[in-house]
């Protein structure tokens, strides 16, 4: 059984730049169905992640968490034109694809929905990761697709997570993403900074 760890930062302000996929409504709809089921049958100390705030990260180019030897906002500063355009080009250069979401997991920190990562998204996070460098920072994206559903509010043992498959979004299309910053932890106050298209061809 997983003990659940409590979420420092959520809700307050903070200074980060992602990219990011929101889902569109229909796919919306089953994520807060969802959320609903597995709050209305669990006893763990759940914090829900609001609607609009729903999202798949592709990655991060500067984290809330990370200390570097100046403000997130002065390395963007000095780094975020160079980033903003590199990110920009590479997504377009990217063909759309979809996330097929199967199981919802749980992990110390969260509940999440996840789907595995198609290649398209493997080879955008690589080469936005190996473009971005500060410092010892570099992004380091995580191996699957996943959409977040709630943090936790307290430690705890969390119990088995139960929830109505059928409410699972599958076969969500991802053709656009955002690249944003995060001013209200997570992802409740955006600034967004670009949007670009997915317009590669597949091979």
């Amino acid at each position: 059984m997983i003990r659940t760890k409590v979420d420092t930062l959520w809700f307050k302000r903070c200074c980060a730049f992602h990219l990011q996929f929101f889902p569109d409504r229909e796919a919306l709809s089953k994520l807060c169905g969802l959320q609903g089921s597995i709050e209305r049958d669990s006893t763990a100390p759940l914090l829900r992640v609001p609607s609009t705030s729903l999202h798949m990260t592709v990655v991060t180019l500067v984290s809330a968490a990370t200390q570097l030897s100046i403000p997130n906002d002065e390395v963007w500063r000095l780094n975020g034109g160079r980033w903003k355009e590199v990110a920009d080009r590479l997504v377009e250069e990217t063909p759309p694809f979809e996330l097929h979401f199967h199981e919802v997991a749980a992990s110390e920190a969260a509940i999440f929905v996840k789907a595995e990562e198609p290649p398209e998204l493997r080879r955008l996070r690589s080469a936005i990761s190996h473009a971005t460098c500060f410092e010892q920072w570099r992004p380091t994206p995580p191996r699957i697709a996943h959409i977040t559903l709630f943090r936790f509010s307290a430690e705890d043992r969390l119990p088995a997570v139960n929830f109505d498959a059928g409410l699972l979004p599958t076969g969500v299309k991802v053709g656009s993403l955002k690249l944003l910053e995060e001013r209200v932890y997570p992802s409740v106050e955006i600034n967004i900074l670009s949007e670009p298209l997915l317009r590669g061809k597949s091979t």
